[in-house]
């Protein structure tokens, strides 16, 4: 299961990275945008969500397409979650139905007849860690910093924000992101073999600063190396009922899942 769990993780984990920052809103400019943020997402405690996402992969002259959807119910504190994923890549499907709850994660995938469970804190606190991330005083200073690049407009009485530009200013959030997570100090030298071509992000969000949708476009490939990697990546997220999730339930099948050892290769 943990194998699985882990294959699966960073997919879950983008949507709650991303219910932070789509909920960093904006207020009557876009240079507010942070002035708004830290209490946004402070106000984000639950919701229910779809993120959809295709990652197009050229290494060499070999193509690979790959297409997600993470559909499901967050919690952030204590943490609790349901979430569907299916994942279509070279011509084979797999489904994960996942739910944590009580810092245990319960998982059943593409065939299996019945679900395990986990108790491992590991798992958990990968989760954990990424609000963390999330929140950084790193990050927010990087959206600080580019809220002058972003245009704001007005749809269906909602705030939209959007931005397209080269990319190559991410660097600075990929530097923020590690960080953040790894606890030691990582410089942009580190993704200097990497270019980010082109980056387009769209956030919606209503005038109370609730997040609507998110959708991000980008465009990175490797320099400078023997084996040159091109990655296209569309990721679209929709959130509903903000805030209105009070409880996340165990089905009794789940409930009744086997406990499997963590090096399980299940």
């Amino acid at each position: 299961m943990t194998k699985s769990l882990k294959k699966y993780l960073l997919l879950i984990a983008t949507v709650i990275l991303s219910v932070t920052l789509a909920a960093c809103g904006m207020g009557t400019s876009a240079e507010q945008i942070v002035n708004k943020s830290v209490e946004s997402s402070k106000n984000i405690k639950s919701t229910d969500f779809e993120a959809t996402s295709q990652s197009e992969i050229l290494v060499g002259e070999q193509n690979q397409t790959i297409e997600n959807t993470v559909s499901g119910s967050l919690i952030m504190d204590p943490l609790a979650m349901k979430a569907t994923t299916d994942v279509k890549a070279q011509g084979q499907s797999q489904t994960l139905e996942l739910y944590i709850k009580d810092g245990t994660a319960y998982a059943k995938s593409t065939g299996q007849n019945e679900w395990v469970k986990s108790s491992n804190n590991n798992i958990t606190a990968q989760f954990e860690n990424l609000k963390k991330i999330a929140n950084s005083d790193q990050i927010l200073e990087f959206y600080k910093k580019i809220a002058k690049d972003f245009k704001k407009t007005e749809e269906n009485g909602n705030y939209v924000l959007t931005y397209t530009g080269n990319g190559e200013q991410f660097k600075d959030l990929m530097v923020a992101v590690a960080n953040a997570s790894s606890g030691s100090e990582v410089t942009a030298s580190a993704f200097n073999n990497v270019d980010f071509k082109n980056v387009s992000i769209k956030l919606v969000v209503t005038k109370d600063f609730v997040p609507v949708n998110n959708e991000v476009t980008m465009e990175l490939a490797t320099k400078d190396t023997s084996n040159p990697t091109t990655m296209k990546i569309k990721q679209i997220i929709k959130y509903s009922n903000v805030n209105n999730v009070k409880e996340i339930k165990l089905p009794d099948e789940v409930k009744n899942a086997k406990e499997v050892a963590t090096n399980s290769r299940r």
